[in-house]
């Protein structure tokens, strides 16, 4: 994907100690990305380390094929290793949809870049008691949502329940068909749908919007071909992949050191001015401030709130089949459809359903059935893990012609579902979630609203009870005004280190109703300017900030 000929891209950890950096960012995901992009746009010199490559395989891309060698799974985008997910006190190893090189999870996500709900934003009191507050507002991010939208040219339709925006996507090719068939029946039940916002440019005639694959065209707009390969031209960014970093080194006011490792070199990469962004997303960017805890941080690095890794959320995804009366052409964009009529329902917040893009075939089926199981008590029963092919089978002809579409139901943040640093875990993460009633009653009756409103389309879910989306992780480091109970503050910098930003998926206090990414990539945009407005301000300046 890079041309590492004209490229900054370094061989060894210790290369990256011959020069002074304005940032170091762990992460090339959508939020490591997104804001080494701004930083080397407004002239900083910026050093970008990745665990994953920076190079990839471009046969058997599909996210439903079970590579087991990590070396095998990296070249082809994918986090490596298992997560050893306990939910309700059953723990369970999986493989979880994270993608891993130079571009992160999205390398492999669907490309749907949807912005949260201005209500979102809004403080209101959580299902526990504690209050649900951002520490800056929707009119704060719209800005950069704004940005975001162009940086990875996004297309959609507007949202006919809104009726305060005034701004406007460019507008996608014509939707199929069959979808189009989808669209009108929405409309004849009283909802509102629209053509949902993606990043995806459709200039090729192959293009086949790539939901779970690397796209090999670059028809579909990820954080590598939209934002760092500009900031890679700019002549401002450096990149150090296939890099594993072990740990932070910190004093009591700052990240001092960065310690890396690459083809058994150890190296201390100093810190010096610089600021360190971390990016290394809501799973793991936990796991390093706290696996990098000293003596001046017994807990973990910024952590005198005891809030590192916990108020972990996850939406709530179920996979609904539709099978329309219609023989309309299937020819055209597939990741088509949005409806948000029960973003917020009689005061509950449910969520939205979109298209997925998906026929349901005998691969996404087959995943589907390995991914329940593996989360089941029969987990340990390999050969029965093997004979999933048989019902797989069978239900890929009972729904092969069936369109898959998605439910995305807002998580709400409880201190005890958390990530922990766990050495003997694979990928060093141990996850403790519980789900709560009111989240399965949230869920249900999110179900149960679509099937009363879609009763004249045939249709049937794919998945049972509350299927937590293992892609969507987020809250682990929170932004909050409260010291006591965040971890990072409005511009989300650590309230301890003067030094630390995050950017990922980690910083948001709720998980809203929609895909994350878009909103990962404005917050991005939005600290990158904070930060080069502080770095230009004076040092008393600073410290009054």
């Amino acid at each position: 994907m890079i041309n590492t000929t004209n490229a900054q891209v370094l061989s060894t950890p210790a290369e990256a100690n011959t020069s002074a950096w304005d940032a170091i960012i762990i992460g090339a995901g959508m939020g490591g990305g997104s804001i080494a992009h701004a930083l080397c746009q407004a002239g900083q010199n910026v050093l970008l380390i990745e665990k994953g490559n920076i190079e990839f395989a471009t046969e058997g891309l599909g996210v439903q094929i079970e590579q087991e060698d990590p070396d095998e799974r990296l070249m082809h985008g994918k986090w490596p290793t298992k997560l050893r997910i306990q939910v309700n006190g059953r723990a369970a190893d999986l493989w979880a949809p994270l993608g891993c090189g130079v571009g992160g999870s999205t390398l492999l996500y669907a490309a749907a870049l949807q912005r949260l709900e201005p209500m979102d934003f809004a403080s209101r009191e959580g299902p526990s008691g504690q209050p649900l507050e951002w520490p800056f507002s929707y009119d704060q991010l719209q800005p950069y949502y704004q940005k975001a939208e162009s940086l990875f040219s996004v297309k959609g339709g507007v949202d006919p329940r809104d009726t305060e925006s005034q701004y406007a996507l460019p507008e996608p090719p014509t939707m199929s068909g069959y979808d189009a068939v989808f669209f009108k029946e929405c409309e004849k039940a009283g909802l509102n749908p629209y053509r949902i916002h993606v990043a995806i440019d459709y200039t090729s005639p192959d293009c086949g919007e790539c939901g779970g694959n690397i796209c090999t065209i670059q028809c579909k707009r990820n954080t590598y071909n939209s934002a760092i390969a500009p900031a890679l031209a700019s002549g401002q960014l450096t990149i150090l992949a296939e890099c594993e970093v072990d740990k932070l080194e910190a004093d009591q006011n700052a990240v001092t050191g960065v310690v890396v490792s690459k083809n058994g070199e150890t190296v201390t990469l100093a810190v010096g001015s610089a600021n360190l962004v971390l990016s290394a997303g809501s799973y793991f960017s936990p796991v390093l401030l706290l696996k990098s805890s000293n003596e001046h941080w017994p807990d973990g690095l910024a952590n005198s709130s005891g809030m590192v890794g916990r108020n972990l959320m996850f939406h709530a995804s179920e996979f609904i089949a539709f099978w329309l009366p219609s023989k309309a052409s299937r020819n055209g964009p597939k990741k088509t459809v949005a409806v948000r009529d029960f973003y917020e329902h009689d005061g509950v917040k449910l969520g939205e359903v979109q298209s997925t893009g998906r026929v349901a075939d005998y691969g996404l089926v087959l995943y589907a059935l390995r991914l329940m199981f593996d989360a089941s008590a029969y987990r340990f029963l390999k050969p029965v893990r093997q004979l999933l092919r048989i019902p797989a089978y069978l239900a890929a002809k009972l729904y092969g012609k069936a369109t898959i579409y998605a439910t995305i139901v807002e998580d709400f943040p409880y201190p005890e579902n958390r990530i922990n640093y766990d050495s003997d875990a694979p990928s060093g993460i141990r996850v403790e979630y519980h789900v709560r009633k009111e989240f399965e009653e949230r869920v249900v009756m999110l179900r149960q609203l679509i099937r009363k409103s879609l009763k004249g389309i045939k249709s049937m879910p794919m998945n049972q009870g509350v299927n937590l989306n293992y892609g969507h992780p987020c809250g682990t480091i929170k932004a909050g005004n409260d010291k006591s109970t965040s971890v990072l503050d409005a511009n989300c910098k650590a309230h301890d280190l003067d030094n630390l930003y995050v950017v990922d998926g980690s910083f948001m206090p709720t998980s809203g109703g929609t895909n994350p990414s878009l909103t990962i990539a404005a917050n991005a945009l939005r600290v990158a300017d904070q930060i080069i407005a502080r770095r230009a301000s004076t040092p008393e300046e600073q410290l009054a900030s």
